[in-house]
Order: C-alpha cells, then sequence, then structure tokens
C-alpha cells in the first residue's frame, strides 16, 4: 500500500491552487470542444432554411424539416452533456461508468468524423460505483481527449466497461479502459506520467491533469493505470491503453 505524502501547510495551498487551475484549464478546452460541436449543426440550420426559402417543392421541404429537427436534437443533446459536465454535484451518488462515457462522446462527434477516428465499444454490464460524478466526468474526459490527442490522423478508439473485482481484497468494482493506437508515450516519461508537470505536447499540455486524475481516483478508492508502446523494429503498432478501477463503494464517500 502506497505511504501518504506528507505535506506542509505550504504545499498543500500550492496543490489545491494547482486543482483549480487544472479545472479552469478543462472548463477553456471544453467551451472550445462545445463551441465547434454546436457550430456544425448551426451552420446546418443556416443552409437548410436558405433552402426551405428556395423551394417550391413541398416534398423537399418537409425532407429539410426532417434533417433540420435531427439538427437540433443535436445541438440539444451536446447543451444536456455540457449541463452534466459541469454542474456541482457535493453528494456521491451511484453512476453507472458505460453510460457516463458514452454521453461525453457527445463532445467529440465532429472531432471524431473530422479525424476519422471510430470507436469500438465492449461494455459489459456493470454495478454502477458510488462517485462524485462531475469528478469522474473529469477524469474520463481527460483520457478521451488525451486519446484523440494522440492520434492526428484516422485511428480507433478502444472504450472498454467490465465488472472486475479487486486482485488485493476482492472488493467489488468496475473497470473502465481507454485505448488508441496514436504515437504511443516516449520511454523516458512512461514511468512519470501522473507526476506534477509531466507533458507529451509541449505547446498545449499543462502536465497537471493526470496528475489531478490521478488524485480523484484514489480519493474515490480506485486506481489509474497506463501502458504505451511506440512503433520498433519490429513493427508492432504504436498506442496507450489507460484503464481506472472503481470500487462499487468507499467509505469516505458512503452516500
Amino acid at each position: 500500500m502506497k505511504t501518504p505524502r506528507t505535506l506542509t501547510p505550504e504545499q498543500e495551498r500550492q496543490e489545491v491552487a494547482l486543482r483549480r487551475l487544472e479545472k479552469l484549464a478543462a472548463v477553456g478546452q471544453e467551451a472550445s470542444t462545445i463551441a465547434h460541436e454546436i457550430n456544425n449543426p448551426l451552420e446546418s440550420l443556416t443552409n437548410l432554411l436558405y433552402l426551405m426559402k428556395l423551394s417550391d417543392s413541398m416534398d423537399e421541404v418537409q425532407g429539410y424539416v426532417a434533417t433540420a429537427q435531427q439538427e437540433l436534437s443535436r445541438v440539444t443533446e451536446i447543451t444536456l452533456q455540457t449541463l452534466r459536465f459541469h454542474r456541482h454535484v457535493s453528494r456521491p451518488a451511484a453512476a453507472d461508468l458505460g453510460s457516463l462515457v458514452r454521453s461525453l462522446m457527445t463532445l467529440h462527434a465532429s472531432r471524431m468524423l473530422l479525424r476519422k477516428v471510430v470507436v469500438e465499444w465492449r461494455v459489459r454490464d456493470a454495478p454502477r460505483v458510488i462517485c462524485l460524478e462531475g469528478e469522474i466526468r473529469q477524469v474520463l474526459n481527460n483520457l478521451i481527449r488525451n486519446a484523440l490527442d494522440a492520434m492526428s490522423g484516422p485511428g480507433t478508439l478502444w472504450i472498454r466497461v467490465a465488472p472486475v473485482c479487486e486482485a488485493v481484497g476482492s472488493r467489488e468494482g468496475v473497470r473502465l479502459t481507454v485505448a488508441d493506437n496514436g504515437e504511443g508515450i516516449p520511454q523516458e516519461m512512461a514511468g512519470r506520467l501522473f507526476e506534477l508537470f509531466q507533458t507529451t505536447k509541449e505547446k498545449t499540455g499543462t502536465g497537471v491533469g493526470l496528475w489531478v486524475s490521478r488524485g480523484i481516483v484514489e480519493k474515490h478508492g480506485g486506481t489509474i493505470r497506463a501502458r504505451s508502446r511506440r512503433t520498433d523494429e519490429s513493427g508492432r503498432r504504436s498506442g496507450t491503453v489507460f484503464s481506472v478501477w472503481l470500487p462499487v463503494e468507499h467509505p469516505s464517500l458512503a452516500a
């Protein structure tokens, strides 16, 4: 078992400030993503209204209306997911990790379409976990965004959810895995991924996201792991796998 770190009051204040800054950075990144996701259907609606204005065929107009309704539904879904992502929930509640990660994918649909990234799902029936949903959303969204950042072109994102008992102690829990076939993580960084200010994204990364994610997962009594490889002389394909395990219940989060 990992020995808890002993921090000075000043170090504790610094870590609290860093976590707040990371949350602000995450909000900024999501605002940009959401603006892009909403802009696409709004552009479609503008074009559809123009076509309706020009059309003399009622059948054509009805077709345009049906498509416009689909685009409006898409905007509504993005808005609902955004509200769920940012709402402040101070009390732990039971959450379905499979449903949670599916809802988050809505925020990245256009980006995946543009880069030709496909998602392969393997979501098994699993118990709900008691958690602070907003915080777990932050962790999962961070992993999804990192996976997409690692794939500059066409690629595959694998999402796995399954019930898994803890190896030591046999606590009931759920494991969620996010894997990509992107460029992989440099070997010299592999052992320091969850340390503060470690990042593979020199221009856009803060080096705080995975550190905060680990803190959130550990607060929930869980674990987060990563493994990665880069294409080598043997021809093995590169990619990264992040695995989050959360117990169904944790004493400090008793509802």
